[in-house]
């Protein structure tokens, strides 16, 4: 399910980088979009997650050893993802004056935030 979904959020991430060249004329590439993470990453938590189904179908030793190496492989890639989406909001903050929400002024969420701590 985890690849799936990664499959599906790199679709969305590819469309909407599409449509801010389209509407803004602007582009903004994202890490993850140019390592094309979601893509092959995806591919491998659905790889991982098959061969987990199939050592409960049919246990050996050596389906153990090869499921385990393939876990702990998509371990280690999804580290790679929360590095590079952390690198990615560091470098966005970092080079952006504007926040990420303009719409929301600092005062109007000062003032909302006092009004859920009055509750």
């Amino acid at each position: 399910m985890t690849g799936i979904l990664l499959d599906c959020l790199g679709l969305l991430w590819m469309y909407l980088f599409f449509t801010q060249i389209v509407a803004f004329g602007a582009t903004y590439t994202p890490i993850a979009l140019l390592t094309a993470y979601p893509f092959w990453s995806s591919w491998l938590f659905i790889f991982s997650g098959a061969f987990t189904v199939l050592l409960e179908k049919r246990r050996s030793p050596f389906l153990v050893s090869y499921a385990l190496v393939v876990n702990i492989i998509s371990a280690c890639i999804s580290v790679i993802g929360l590095l590079l989406l952390s690198i990615e909001l560091i470098k966005y903050s970092k080079s952006s004056k504007n926040p990420f929400w303009p719409q929301v002024s600092t005062r109007k969420l000062v003032n909302s935030f006092r009004n859920i701590c009055s509750y």
